[in-house]
C-alpha cells in the first residue's frame, strides 16, 4: 500500500464548503455535522474522476473531433516533430532513453491551452453530478468557487497545478506545467512518429494527430485515470425501487420532445450513475480484467457470510434482460427479494455486488455513510472490511457520522503499530497511519460557511479526536441532572 500521486484538492466557497484542503489517500474519510459538505466534496472527487479517468479508454477532448480546434502555439508543431525525430532515432523499441526529452516552452504552452480548453465539459460533468446548474454550486453570498488540483509529478520538484474556477463568465481552468519534465517512455514513440508523415489530403486531419500528441504529454501533469463508482447513502430505497425509477425516466425521456426537456434532471448523475451500473450487471459491461480482483470478490464473499448470513444474487427476469436482485438467508434453499430484506441487507447488497461484479483494483470507490441501517457491532465489522478492500488496492472515500467506524478505524490503524500486525487479534486487518486520512468538517457560527480540518489520531487514546465524546459527555451530565428514579435511592 503506497500512496503513489496523492491527490491534493483545495476547494474554496464551493457549494457549502467555505474552505477544505483535502489530499487524497487510500482510504479517506469526511467525519463532521449534516450540511457541512462531506457528500460534496465526495461528489467533486467523483466528479474528477469521471471526468479524468475516461482517458483510459480512448477519450477524446471535445474540439479535437471538430472544426474548431484552436490553433496552435507559435514553435510547438515544429518542437513535437523535433521530439517526434529524436524518439524515432532513439533506443531501440523497449530500452527508455536515459535522459529522456524535455518539454520545451512551446510545448508546455501548448499543454496548457489544451488543458485550458477542457473547463466547459469538465465543468458539465460536474454540473451533472450534482444534478445542479453551475451558478447553484457557488457558497451563497460568494461570487466564485474554485478547486485547485495539485499533484507531484515524477522526477520534478514542484506538483502540477490546476484550477478549476466557476464565476459570472462560466468555467475556466487554467494549469500550470512545472519545469524539469521529461518523456521517458517508449509508449510515446509510435504516437509521435504520426507527426512525421506529411499531411496530404487533409490539413485538419494532420492537426489531430498533433493535438493527440499533446493530449498525451498533458497526461503526464493530469491525475490519474481511475475509473469511479459511487454508493450515495440512499442506495437502500434506490436498490428496492430501481425498476420503478428507471421506467419513470424512460417515459420521461420519451415525453420530452412533447412537454420539452425539464430544467432540472430528475435525478443526479452521481444516482443515475448508480442505477444504470445496477442494470449493466446482467450484461457483460463490467467484464474486467480478474488480474487482482479475487481479493476483492473475497472480500464480498466474507460481507456475506459474517454479516448478511446469507448470500446476494443478481438475475434477470424470464424474457427480458433486466437485473433482479434477491437475497439467500444461509440455510434456506428459496430466496427472497432483495425488497423483502432487512434494510441492513439492503444496504449492504451493492457493496457486495460491486466488489463482484465492478470494482477492481486502482479503482476508486465511495460509500456514502456506510453505517445506514446497520447496528453498532456491523458497523465495526463492516469498517474492517472496509479496509480490507483497501489492502486489496481499491482507493476509498468514506463519509460518516458514526463513532463506532471512526474507533475501528483508529484500532485498524493501530494494529499496523504491532510488530504481527495485531496477528492475534480476531480481526487481524491493519492499515497505515500514512494511508489513512481523517478530515473533520465542521460549521462556522457565524454561518458563513464550513471547512475541513485533518485530525491527527490521538496517541493516548488511539482515537480520532472527532467530538464525539462531547455529545457522550453531555447525554451523562443530562442523565446526572435527572431525579433518582423511586426505588434506587438506596
Amino acid at each position: 500500500m503506497t500512496t503513489d500521486r496523492p491527490l491534493t484538492l483545495d476547494v474554496t466557497d464551493f457549494g457549502p464548503v467555505a474552505r477544505a484542503c483535502v489530499d487524497l489517500r487510500p482510504l479517506t474519510v469526511f467525519v463532521g455535522p449534516s450540511n457541512t459538505g462531506k457528500s460534496w466534496l465526495a461528489t467533486l472527487a467523483y466528479a474528477l474522476h469521471r471526468y479524468f479517468g475516461a482517458s483510459q479508454s480512448g477519450w477524446q477532448p471535445w474540439f479535437r473531433m471538430g472544426p474548431d480546434a484552436p490553433a496552435l502555439p507559435k514553435g510547438a508543431k515544429t518542437h513535437l516533430v523535433r521530439i517526434a525525430e529524436q524518439l524515432t532515432a532513439s533506443a531501440p523499441v523497449g530500452e527508455p532513453a536515459s535522459e529522456g526529452l524535455a518539454l520545451t516552452r512551446p510545448v508546455k504552452t501548448a499543454i496548457r491551452l489544451y488543458l485550458r480548453e477542457q473547463g466547459r465539459p469538465l465543468g458539465d460533468e460536474v454540473e451533472r453530478c450534482f444534478g445542479l446548474a453551475g451558478d447553484r454550486l457557488i457558497r451563497k453570498g460568494t461570487e466564485q468557487a474554485r478547486v485547485l488540483l495539485q499533484l507531484p509529478v515524477k522526477g520534478v520538484s514542484k506538483p502540477a497545478r490546476h484550477e478549476l474556477t466557476l464565476g459570472d463568465h462560466g468555467w475556466t481552468f487554467l494549469s500550470t506545467v512545472p519545469d524539469g519534465i521529461r518523456i521517458r517512455h517508449n509508449r510515446y514513440r509510435r504516437l509521435f512518429a504520426g507527426l512525421l508523415i506529411p499531411g496530404r489530403k487533409s490539413e485538419r486531419r494532420h492537426s489531430r494527430r498533433t493535438w493527440d500528441a499533446v493530449h498525451e504529454l498533458a497526461l503526464l501533469v493530469l491525475p490519474d485515470h481511475r475509473p469511479a463508482f459511487y454508493l450515495p447513502a440512499d442506495r437502500t430505497g434506490l436498490m428496492n425501487a430501481h425498476s420503478a425509477i428507471v421506467s419513470t425516466l424512460i417515459r420521461s425521456a420519451t415525453m420530452a420532445s412533447i412537454r420539452g426537456a425539464d430544467a432540472v434532471p430528475p435525478l443526479s448523475g452521481v444516482r443515475g450513475d448508480f442505477l444504470e451500473q445496477l442494470v449493466e450487471m446482467v450484461t457483460d459491461r463490467w467484464q474486467r480484467p480478474r488480474g487482482g480482483r479475487e481479493h476483492l470478490e473475497d472480500v464480498g464473499k466474507h460481507i456475506e457470510d459474517e454479516i448478511l448470513r446469507g448470500a446476494v444474487m443478481v438475475g434477470t427476469l424470464p424474457g427480458v434482460s433486466y437485473p433482479h436482485f434477491s437475497y439467500r438467508p444461509s440455510g434456506w434453499d428459496t430466496d427472497l427479494p432483495l425488497t423483502n430484506a432487512s434494510s441492513m441487507v439492503s444496504e449492504l447488497a451493492p457493496v457486495v455486488l460491486y466488489l463482484r461484479h465492478v470494482v477492481a483494483p486502482t479503482d476508486l470507490l465511495i460509500i456514502d455513510e456506510p453505517e445506514s441501517h446497520l447496528h453498532p457491532a456491523m458497523q465495526v465489522a463492516f469498517t474492517q472490511q472496509i479496509a480490507s478492500i483497501v489492502r486489496a488496492g481499491v482507493r476509498v472515500i468514506v463519509t460518516t457520522h458514526s463513532e463506532w467506524v471512526l474507533e475501528e478505524l483508529g484500532n485498524v490503524v493501530g494494529r499496523d503499530r504491532l510488530a504481527d500486525g495485531g496477528a492475534d487479534s480476531p480481526n487481524a486487518v491493519s492499515l497505515s497511519a500514512r494511508d489513512v486520512g481523517v478530515w473533520l468538517f465542521q460549521p462556522a457560527p457565524d454561518g458563513s460557511g464550513s471547512t475541513a480540518t485533518e485530525l491527527t489520531m490521538d496517541e493516548e487514546s488511539g482515537l480520532y479526536p472527532s467530538g464525539f465524546d462531547a455529545v457522550a459527555r453531555q447525554l451523562h451530565n443530562d442523565w446526572a441532572r435527572l431525579p433518582v428514579p423511586r426505588g434506587r435511592e438506596e
